[in-house]
């Protein structure tokens, strides 16, 4: 049976994230993604423009399938607040980056970029978590679950960067215990206890 459209552009950009994660972003050629996902390079640019658009479309792809493993882990507990959920968000993130380290340095890679179209699609997609998670926050504080001690948009800001410092600290393998092993773990649980408490 012929392979349509969509499963031939899920093929593109399952190979794009391998070759992103192990090459970089400058590291990997176009002709590479096409042979490597054997598609023509006429299918290739038919689907995707050029590199830049393959690279956001890769991470957009990378960053779902991080997102629906984050969130299938998410503990089922009813009186669970935003602050206690955002770090089982990172801890799952972690765990999972870890095991997957390729995404590691496509995000590394992305939020680091000089080109203006990627860190205008970065700065947006930061932007939008950001709201989501200070909404949370701010629900819990007001219904009285939670006592921040900063503005609930300032810890969102804290909590999706340390997000990129576990992926940088994954990409320069420091959460190996040959490296001296950075305890994630441990840095939650500071942060969490520093940026508020529980009712």
């Amino acid at each position: 049976m012929p392979e349509n459209d969509d499963e031939k552009r899920e093929r593109i950009l399952k190979t794009s994230v391998q070759l992103f994660g192990k090459e970089g972003y400058y590291g990997t050629r176009m002709s590479e993604v096409a042979s490597k996902a054997r598609v023509s390079p006429k299918t290739l640019y038919k689907f995707f423009s050029g590199k830049k658009e393959l690279f956001i479309a890769a991470m957009d792809h990378a960053t779902r399938k991080l997102m629906r493993h984050v969130l299938a882990r998410i503990p089922k507990e009813p009186d669970l607040d935003s602050l206690m959920m955002a770090r089982h968000i990172l801890s799952s993130y972690s765990s999972f980056i870890r095991q997957n380290r390729g995404l590691a340095r496509i995000h590394a890679e992305a939020v680091s970029m000089v080109d203006p179209d990627i860190r205008r699609d970065q700065s947006k997609q930061f932007a939008a978590n950001v709201e989501v998670i200070a909404a949370q926050l701010n629900e819990d504080v007001e219904s009285g679950r939670l006592k921040l001690a900063a503005n609930p948009e300032d810890i969102a800001w804290l909590f999706l960067s340390l997000a990129s410092l576990i992926a940088y600290a994954v990409l320069l393998d420091l959460d190996r215990d040959s490296q001296g092993g950075f305890d994630l773990d441990y840095a939650l649980d500071r942060f969490i206890k520093a940026m508020g408490e529980r009712s």
